[in-house]
């Protein structure tokens, strides 16, 4: 080994451990909710509109050059489904664009759990400078979007608005956010 090889190694090792040494995040994570329910306040699935929607989201994710530039999503989580069928319809919408890109919906927590899984997005190194897709409950959208970065978190999301699309892409360790609209 040469003396510029082993002090090039001697100041690997010396170096502190800062932000620039912790593993990269996601480059993209697009946030949706989920499709539109059906009349019966009881039935925990999507609606006939919803189901429609959630086809049209494989369309928007597969061909809208906004998101195709993004490359392929390398994982996609829904909320978990509670007791009630609370987390069903974020499921259900997502289950197309996963079936597509033979990807499996990741289901590890509930809804009001958004920090929790925003640290596990954040964290995972398999996911680091790649798109991941979040479909959500409406109501904790806003938060979700703030413990993954968003500054200032956005205004709560309107309960009939289903076609938003929040897009948050890190740059220099820093969330930007974008939205935009499909399925109509």
């Amino acid at each position: 080994m040469t003396l510029r090889g082993a002090l090039a190694l001697l100041v690997a090792f010396a170096a502190p451990a800062g932000p620039q040494m912790l593993p990269a995040g996601p480059a993209t994570i697009v946030l949706i909710r989920h499709g539109e329910e059906p009349h019966d306040p009881a039935n925990p699935h999507l609606s006939q509109e919803g189901r429609t929607r959630a086809d049209r989201f494989v369309e928007f994710m597969t061909h809208d050059p906004a998101m195709t530039r993004l490359g392929a999503p390398a994982a996609i989580f829904a909320t978990e489904t509670t007791n009630d069928g609370n987390g069903q319809r974020t499921q259900e919408t997502v289950a197309p664009l996963a079936k597509v890109l033979r990807l499996q919906v990741q289901t590890p927590y509930h809804g009001k759990d958004y920090d929790k899984l925003a640290r596990r997005v954040m964290s995972d190194p398999t996911l680091a400078g790649k798109t991941v897709v979040i479909c959500w409950n409406q109501e904790w959208l806003p938060e979700l979007a703030a413990a993954l970065g968003v500054t200032p978190q956005p205004p709560k999301w309107k309960g009939k608005v289903y076609d938003v699309v929040y897009v948050i892409s890190y740059r220099n360790r820093r969330a930007l956010l974008t939205t935009t609209r499909y399925g109509d």
